[in-house]
């Protein structure tokens, strides 16, 4: 496999030809499922048809993770007893932690405006984790979107955190839904290798953009 590239196409049929045991850390921000339209322009992503399209992604992120490393997969409030039940039902990840990344500025709403979201910590045997003050309450500012940005794109100095708190140096992190890249950023500015798989072509676009790398043979 091609590492520090952004590869186009559907992440469980681009995993299966991965090597078992070949990525140090995964992070990634899957659609949910909820079938809905994002933020004041409507965008809409791909397999966001229903949780399950997604949620069986897990088998073949548990397969290529190495022993004793960690995944973390951003959720919500609405979809997160669905995607734990998924988790413990039918794939071999342990949960290990929840973490709660609060936003300075809050979002779109009524009533009630949001203001954070989830993250779930899985792991691969038992992780190891490098920093002291990793709190499972995490603080950074929300992405201002404009039409161009990715409906869910995370901000880089939360991803750093992980990043640091669960690999070293040289690692390689994949992101099966990486959307606009930032993650891929992240890894990147971080000393680290990376891949990211994305289905929609207009987003592979822009995470290539971003990450400007060209690809080498692993």
């Amino acid at each position: 496999m091609k590492i520090n590239q952004i590869v186009s196409g559907d992440c469980i049929q681009v995993m299966i030809k991965f090597p078992n045991n070949s990525i140090d850390l995964l992070i990634t921000d899957p659609p949910y499922g909820d079938n809905v339209a994002y933020g004041t322009t409507n965008k809409s992503i791909l397999n966001n048809e229903n949780p399950l399209i997604n949620c069986l992604a897990l088998v073949e992120c548990y397969r290529l993770l190495k022993k004793n490393k960690s995944m973390y997969i951003f959720t919500n409030w609405k979809h997160y007893p669905f995607l734990t039940e998924f988790i413990i039902r039918y794939t071999k990840f342990k949960i290990r932690h929840l973490i709660v990344w609060k936003k300075y500025n809050f979002g779109l709403g009524w009533a009630f405006r949001h203001q954070y979201e989830l993250i779930l910590v899985l792991e691969k045997g038992k992780a190891k984790y490098n920093l002291k003050d990793f709190s499972d309450v995490q603080t950074a500012k929300a992405i201002l979107h404009n039409n161009k940005s990715h409906p869910h794109q995370k901000p880089i100095d939360l991803i750093t955190k992980i990043i640091e708190h669960s690999s070293k140096e040289g690692d390689l992190i994949l992101d099966p839904f990486c959307g606009s890249g930032a993650i891929c950023k992240a890894a990147q500015l971080n000393n680290r290798k990376f891949i990211g798989i994305e289905l929609d072509e207009k987003w592979v676009g822009m995470a290539r953009n971003i990450v400007s790398l060209e690809p080498k043979i692993l």
